[in-house]
């Protein structure tokens, strides 16, 4: 436990402090899940930092060299305790990551951080994807946002399923068509655009335009690894047609088992994934927002739940 009488400091994070960031994130997560029973105490105490990054790293790094704000806090040695980042897509500004060290919290060093990091009155809108830690939503719920959704995780192992539908999908390339045409839907769903976002999943993974003729009818993206979306239909009708063609598509291309981040609000796709026999991990996030204008019973979240 830190002395409370140590100083700490406050700075805009830089390259180099990223793997201690990445440290803190890892260890206050497995905290956490040790508290709600979902590991247990050694695996807290050690939990795994190297292979979480060889998943994860390409977008921290990627929302690092896009944020609107990054902090860390450090103790009177340098050592890194703190993380705050946030990213401002088209005037909407999100919490993306913030974290404490263990043993660090309840002085004042969250609040610090989202006052640099997540600063009140900016952003034509605000979102937080949060865990339901009750320590940080009890400051989140300052900052400007209230409860939207809650949202889970749900998995199981592709299989080689149909679905009569009457949508033509269509692979989008790593060009600009690409990012414009998402960027349209995302607009309508989300109410912004995040074209540097689907510029850089769209070099991750897969991705196709569901057309039904010559109308638009959503987007999806495949799987990278177990990760998959985002996924958005822009009638909520045509979700299980878009969840299926990415489940076929993941299925085909190896992946052992396939995770969607979905919103409790998308009625159509619980349902539809509940009926494919995807089971419910329980780990949950919730989301926080400004304003209840997402429409969310259309969208599935981009893996990691980074990112609205």
């Amino acid at each position: 436990m830190m002395d409370p009488t140590t100083p700490i400091a406050y700075r805009p994070l830089v390259e180099a402090d990223i793997p201690a960031a990445f440290a803190v994130f890892r260890r206050s997560l497995f905290d956490y899940l040790f508290r709600i029973g979902m590991v247990d105490a050694a695996t807290a105490t050690d939990p795994p930092i190297e292979s979480a990054w060889a998943s994860q790293g390409p977008w921290v790094e990627h929302l690092s060299e896009t944020a609107a704000e990054e902090w860390v806090a450090e103790d009177v040695d340098g050592k890194i305790i703190g993380w705050a980042m946030s990213t401002e897509r088209d005037g909407v500004l999100e919490l993306t990551h913030f974290f404490v060290e263990p043993g660090t919290q309840a002085r004042g060093v969250g609040r610090a951080l989202l006052e640099r990091a997540f600063p009140l009155g900016r952003g034509r809108h605000r979102v937080i994807m949060a865990t339901q830690d009750a320590r940080a939503l009890s400051l989140y719920l300052r900052f400007g946002v209230g409860y939207v959704t809650t949202s889970m995780d749900m998995f199981r192992a592709p299989e080689a399923v149909e679905q009569e539908s009457d949508l033509q999908f269509e692979r989008l390339g790593a060009d600009e068509a690409s990012v414009r045409a998402i960027g349209d839907i995302e607009q309508v769903i989300l109410g912004h655009r995040r074209d540097v976002d689907a510029r850089f999943l769209l070099g991750m993974r897969p991705a196709w335009l569901a057309r039904r003729g010559d109308t638009i009818a959503g987007v999806a993206f495949g799987a990278q690894g177990s990760n998959s979306g985002p996924v958005a239909a822009l009638d909520p009708r045509d979700m299980p047609a878009l969840l299926t063609h990415v489940e076929r598509e993941a299925h085909a291309a190896g992946v052992e088992e396939l995770y969607f981040s979905v919103p409790m609000l998308n009625d159509a796709a619980v349902r539809h994934l509940l009926a494919r026999g995807f089971q419910i991990d329980p780990f949950y996030v919730k989301v926080l927002a400004d304003a209840r204008s997402m429409q969310l019973d259309r969208w599935i979240h981009t893996g990691p739940q980074f990112i609205v």
